[in-house]
This record gives C-alpha cells, sequence and structure tokens, in this order.
C-alpha cells in the first residue's frame, strides 16, 4: 500500500514550519518542481538562480530555500491577483519602504539627505507608508 503523506490542514505559520508543508507535498512535485504550474515553477528558478549566483548557496540547497520561499508567498498571496512593479517604480517602492523603516521620528532631515529627496518629500513618503501599513492592518483586522 502506498502511503502519501498527510497533508496539513491549515497553513498557520505560528504552529508549521515550510518543512512541514514542503514534507506533506506529492513526492513527485517536491522532486520535480516544473510539474508545478508555470508562475511557481518561474519563480522557484528566478529564486533558485539567484540563490546560487547571488548567494553562493549550493544548488540543492538553493532549490529547497527557493520552494520554501514560493510556499510562503503562495499561502500569503494565493488567490489574489498581484501586480509587481518595474525598474523605477520598484526601486522607488524599496526606497520608500526603507525610508519608512528607518524614521525614527525626528530623523526627516539626515533621511532626506541620504536618499537625496527634500524633507517635504520625507514628510510625504512616511505618511504614505504608514497608511498603507494601517489599511493593511486594517483589512487583516476585519477578516480576523
Amino acid at each position: 500500500m502506498n502511503k502519501q503523506p498527510l497533508a496539513p490542514a491549515t497553513f498557520s505559520p505560528d504552529t508549521m514550519d515550510t518543512d512541514h508543508i514542503m514534507d506533506a507535498m506529492d513526492p513527485v512535485i517536491r522532486s520535480a518542481p516544473r510539474v508545478w504550474p508555470a508562475l511557481l515553477t518561474e519563480l522557484v528558478d528566478v529564486l533558485t538562480d539567484h540563490l546560487e549566483t547571488r548567494e553562493k548557496m549550493a544548488p540543492d540547497l538553493a532549490m529547497t530555500h527557493a520552494q520554501d520561499i514560493v510556499v510562503v508567498l503562495s499561502h500569503h498571496l494565493g488567490g489574489r491577483s498581484v501586480y509587481l512593479p518595474r525598474d523605477d517604480r520598484l526601486k522607488r517602492a524599496i526606497r520608500d519602504a526603507a525610508i519608512y523603516h528607518a524614521f525614527t521620528g525626528d530623523n526627516h532631515r539626515e533621511l532626506a539627505m541620504k536618499s537625496k529627496l527634500t524633507t517635504a518629500q520625507i514628510y510625504n513618503i512616511i505618511k504614505k507608508q504608514r497608511a498603507l501599513r494601517q489599511a493593511r492592518t486594517r483589512d487583516a483586522l476585519t477578516w480576523s
């Protein structure tokens, strides 16, 4: 009799790690990620390549980490249409998030000089980033 691993009832990052999720996957999918749908396969390939080339990770380990990352992203973003910006918009979004995280409440000038922006732009970035996070928290509470 061919025993299949038990699939987890729910994904809960507090009680289950990605190893558990990956172990519960069909072994064919786990060992042959090309069986995954095209976008997931592409994500695994891109992440594996990044981990191998930029992080100097061994190919097998890079593949395992890439699959783990895709599982977490799929859990978090699964079922949604997701738009990922490119080029300048992506760089600007990453910059704005970094500015928000570096903001201490009294370092507007320092952040402006460091990022070559005006203090008014820093104030606007902080305001927009705060609103984004509050909306996300509000939405999460609504679904709780």
